[in-house]
Order: C-alpha cells, then sequence, then structure tokens
C-alpha cells in the first residue's frame, strides 16, 4: 500500500485539529503548517507533495501563494482548497492557471463526510498505509 504525502495549511488551530483528526481517521498522516511562511518551508524540504490542502485566507497571506510554491515544485500534486468564502475571489484566473477550479474549493463549514470524500477523490490510486 502507498503512504501519501498531505500538507494542511490553515491558521485555524480549531480547523487544522478537526482536519488532522479527519485525515488520520481514514488512515493519513499530514504535514501540519499554521501559516503561508511555514507551508512554503515545509514544501520546500519535501521530496514529494500528493495533496496540498489549504485555507484561502491565512494571517501572513493567501493560499495561492502556497499553491503557486506547490505547483512549481510538485506540478502532479492534487489541490483542495477549503474556506468560509464562495469562490477563488480576485485570483480566479491565477488559481486557473494553476489548474485548480471551481471544484477543488471545499467551503466552510463542511461535514466530515464531505471532507473525506474529497480528499479521497484527490488521492484514488490505492489506500494509505
Amino acid at each position: 500500500m502507498e503512504q501519501y504525502n498531505i500538507l494542511l495549511a490553515d491558521d485555524e488551530d480549531f480547523m487544522r485539529r478537526l482536519c488532522v483528526r479527519m485525515l488520520r481517521g481514514i488512515g493519513y498522516e499530514p504535514f501540519i503548517a499554521a501559516s503561508v511562511t511555514e507551508a512554503l518551508e515545509k514544501i520546500g524540504a519535501m521530496e514529494r507533495l500528493d495533496l496540498l490542502i489549504t485555507d484561502l485566507r491565512l494571517k501572513d497571506g493567501h493560499g495561492i501563494e502556497i499553491v503557486r510554491c506547490c505547483r512549481a515544485k510538485f506540478p502532479a500534486a492534487r489541490v483542495l482548497v477549503i474556506t468560509a468564502f464562495l469562490s477563488l475571489e480576485t485570483h480566479v484566473e491565477e488559481f486557473r492557471a494553476l489548474g485548480v477550479s471551481d471544484g477543488d474549493i471545499l467551503c466552510k463549514p463542511f461535514t466530515a463526510s464531505g471532507f473525506e470524500d474529497a480528499v479521497k477523490k484527490r488521492l484514488p490510486a490505492a489506500d494509505p498505509q
């Protein structure tokens, strides 16, 4: 079985803990970042990234910065944007250029099953270890 490398970036402690618990519940152990800066550092240190889960707005920047860095180093990585906002805002064209569409957005609040389904949809090849 394959182990996936997942990075979760969200500046809200509650949301990070909730997402980590849900990911662990379906067998994944994510890397965690509480800021854009931390996410960029983790991506820089990683050898592989299969899925990036990022908030749209973080205290020290915008999720587009994380997606841009992810795509530059790991072009095949899948992306899931979790946000309280209903669209990709003013960055629509840039997100689309990075391969992120409206279908890659999961709006807060979301259900555990909605989150789990979105993650599994982006990691279809095998079950995690």
